[in-house]
């Protein structure tokens, strides 16, 4: 049986990442708390300072998470740690909010006219300056990050204004946390922020600093660049060095083309097995952005490769059949997972139902039977418009499709690989929990697990907001506990 040739680096298990989170976020609200001290005639003051130290600290944590470090990553997935970072910047919001709301209720008096008054002080007074334009600016990152990212805002410049904001933000918010905030007086809750301000500074050195080298260090340039439909181009890289790049078939790298830095790569899946280093090649879709220059690329032109990222591999699925879903581009990490099950002859029953907008869009079509002979191999091609019926069918994926793949095979021993455009996914989901397989034996690559509408993005998000609730539950008591 197929295994990835490319071991698995050593990363945290998701277990081992949420405790750590935990004791990263909550951790400096605990140490800051030993001193005490407040003279409060309410515990709001207490809980205010407790909750902005916490917001401090999520929003540095932000740095890491969105870092692509495979030590996080490795084992859960870039993209759960991507859909994380997003959903904890809506908590680390939250918990400004909360510091906000706090201090209003300050005093005994909790009427709306002086609470009114309260908020008007704060402001307009000029040393609390600080923190109320990195409260302003995190509400600007997380509104712009989940509405304007890729729409309204040009990727590359929501980008770059994207981690120039947060840095800002976080520099506003030291500076108000260590001018203003008595809870952070002790040297136990001070340096613990400072340590996750370090891992923060540590993030952004190794993502604009270290991480420019080392994707140009394999020595990747243009073999050819093509287009194979009207809407997909092949890109085909090649090295004198690949014993500086290895990856597992179903991942994925991100593309710096030319002499750039990296801030301005995109992330494209790797459509070649590892067996065919020192060429990688990928399918790329023109999106309308730089993605249309690249049937034009020029031979021998350097391309950056950061990677490889992405746990849409062979080392997430069981020893039974495997059922590959593929639509549109989502293709492109499918021909990986086959080029690596056709190398090693294996001898499972390998299924596979690709999805594309036209027949002239399956761009693979051809060469998948050729790669696959001799395999216990079926395929079924499916066209939105102008299928011919018998080698590429009109229709997306249904019910009968899954059942026709799947006669003779136990569904319950089947893995899944699944992806595609969004829509296509959790559809493809429903039809296979229907079908017999089981939640954890679908293996889904996708951006936007906290916001997906399936069963499986619904379990992935549980789990993050189950997190996300004991930071706040644990920040809260630990506020109320140094109060009393």
């Amino acid at each position: 049986m197929a295994r990835s040739a490319q071991p698995q680096p050593w990363a945290f298990s998701g277990r081992s990442l949420a405790a750590l989170y935990l004791i990263l976020t909550a951790g400096p609200v605990l140490l800051a708390s030993f001193s005490g001290g407040l003279n409060s005639p309410t515990v709001y003051p207490v809980l205010a300072r407790a909750t902005g130290v916490a917001a401090l600290a999520m929003f540095m944590m932000q740095f890491a998470t969105s870092g692509r470090f495979e030590v996080i990553s490795g084992r859960i997935g870039l993209d759960r740690t991507m859909g994380f970072h997003r959903l904890a910047a809506v908590g680390a919001l939250w918990m400004i909010l909360l510091h906000v709301a706090f201090f209003l209720f300050r005093g005994r008096d909790g009427s709306l006219d002086v609470l009114w008054q309260r908020l008007v002080l704060y402001m307009t007074t000029p040393d609390l300056a600080s923190g109320i334009v990195a409260a302003g600016l995190a509400v600007i990152l997380v509104l712009t990050g989940k509405h304007l990212r890729g729409r309204i805002i040009p990727y590359q410049a929501w980008r770059i204004g994207h981690g120039l904001l947060a840095v800002a933000l976080v520099a506003l918010s030291l500076q108000h946390a260590f001018t203003h905030a008595r809870f952070m007086a002790d040297p136990f809750g001070a340096t613990a922020i400072l340590a996750v301000a370090l891992l923060a500074l540590s993030s952004l050195l190794v993502v604009y600093v270290l991480r420019p080298l080392q994707a140009f260090r394999p020595g990747f340039k243009v073999e050819s660049a093509r287009l194979l439909s009207p809407t997909v181009a092949e890109l085909v890289l090649t090295t004198d060095r690949p014993d500086r790049f290895s990856f597992a078939a179903g991942q994925f790298g991100w593309l710096t083309i030319g002499r750039r830095h990296t801030v301005t790569d995109n992330p494209f899946s790797i459509a070649s097995a590892p067996s065919d280093l020192p060429r990688l090649r990928f399918l790329i879709r023109n999106a309308g952005d730089m993605t249309a220059a690249v049937p034009h690329l020029a031979p021998g032109m350097p391309v950056g490769v950061d990677g490889p990222h992405g746990s849409f591999t062979l080392h997430e699925a069981g020893s039974g059949p495997l059922l590959l879903l593929a639509g549109g581009i989502g293709i492109a990490p499918v021909m990986s997972l086959l080029g690596e099950l056709a190398a090693a002859r294996d001898i499972r029953p390998i299924r596979l139902i690709a999805g594309a907008r036209t027949p002239r869009d399956h761009v693979a079509r051809e060469e998948i039977p050729a790669l696959m002979a001799g395999l216990d191999f079926q395929a079924i091609f499916l066209a939105d418009r102008g299928g011919d019926g018998e080698s590429c069918e009109i229709g997306a994926c249904s019910p009968d499709h899954i059942r026709r793949v799947l006669q003779g095979l136990d569904p319950g021993e089947t893995t899944a690989f699944v992806c595609g455009p969004p829509p296509m996914m959790e559809s493809a989901v429903a039809i296979l929990l229907e079908a017999g397989l089981p939640l954890d034996g679908i293996v889904m690559e996708r951006f936007d697990f906290d916001a997906g509408n399936d069963a499986v993005c619904h379990a992935v998000r549980r789990r993050f907001l189950a997190l996300m609730a004991t930071v706040f539950a644990s920040v809260l008591s630990v506020a109320l506990i140094a109060a009393a």
